[in-house]
């Protein structure tokens, strides 16, 4: 008790804080429309605005991830063109945008095979991002099998989006993935925001050790339940900075929440960034 009771006096600043969940851009195209259209920005113009937030709210680094609902008329060009411009985030700051993602449209098929080697040699990015709802087919479709398969190869890891109001991204279809493929890790983002589906990822974690899920947004479970129930190391950190221009500075509940959990110091360091670096390859 005394231990935990030492844990839960260290204040953040003694821990590395890695912001698991940033978006580039925005998805005002996939959303229903009001008459407003988000207004488009230059990289150098996202890249001010976001470090500013990533300052003022005492984040190291983030994982920087595309948007994925973009405009595709010309087809793997149009998705050639979202990875060369995620490329250029880590170019504007290194240290910062220490994990950069790209995306890759299973729809394209065998195609999409071959921007993974682009994506892995030529941009050196380190992950593949992608929200299958607005991607146009399920976590678990045929394709995503292949492209599983080239990412282990590659050493890239995969970043899925399973928000609990789409059956199309439900957990179980990435929990499916997860099992065929126990060599990777995987990143789950969004599967907490619902009461009912987050009991049901509390309760089937263990069988799926090689996800890590995002504990940021409205989340339904608290984390020391979590960590009492699974552990430490399949959960991490975000902060909720939006999509967009206007990436609004504001505390991220999640911070208070672990820094005054009943749990560990190692525990509150695995999530606030040990995790996503164990998932990288990079030394804790």
């Amino acid at each position: 008790m005394a231990n935990d009771m030492a844990a839960n006096s260290i204040p953040t600043e003694h821990f590395e804080i890695v912001d698991a969940h940033q978006h580039t851009g925005d998805i005002s195209d996939a959303l229903p429309f009001h008459g407003a259209i988000a207004k488009n920005i230059s990289v150098e113009e996202d890249v001010a605005i976001r470090l500013r937030a990533m300052n003022a709210l005492a984040i190291d680094w983030t994982i920087l991830q595309p948007p994925h609902a973009y405009e595709c008329w010309d087809g793997i060009q149009a998705t050639m063109r979202i990875n060369d411009t995620m490329a250029r985030y880590r170019e504007a700051d290194p240290a910062k945008f220490r994990l950069i993602a790209g995306t890759i449209e299973p729809m394209h098929g065998e195609r999409s095979l071959v921007e993974l080697d682009r994506v892995k040699y030529e941009l050196k990015l380190d992950a593949v991002s992608w929200h299958h709802r607005f991607q146009g087919c399920f976590i678990d479709s045929r394709w995503m099998f292949p492209i599983l398969r080239k990412m282990s190869d590659l050493n890239l890891v995969p970043i899925v989006h399973v928000n609990a109001e789409s059956t199309i991204e439900a957990h179980w279809r990435l929990q499916r993935l997860a099992k065929e493929f126990p060599d990777l890790t995987f990143l789950a983002f969004d599967g907490l925001w619902s009461s009912n589906l987050s009991q049901q990822i509390l309760e089937s974690a263990m069988e799926t050790p090689n996800i890590i899920w995002d504990f940021g947004g409205p989340t339904r479970v608290k984390v020391q339940q979590w960590v009492q129930r699974n552990g430490s190391t399949n959960i991490c950190f975000s902060a909720d900075i939006p999509y967009g221009a206007s990436h609004t500075i504001k505390e991220p509940h999640l911070r208070k929440e672990i820094e005054s959990a009943n749990i560990a110091w190692e525990d509150k360091a695995n999530i606030f960034g040990r995790n996503i670096r164990r998932a990288f390859g990079m030394p804790v």
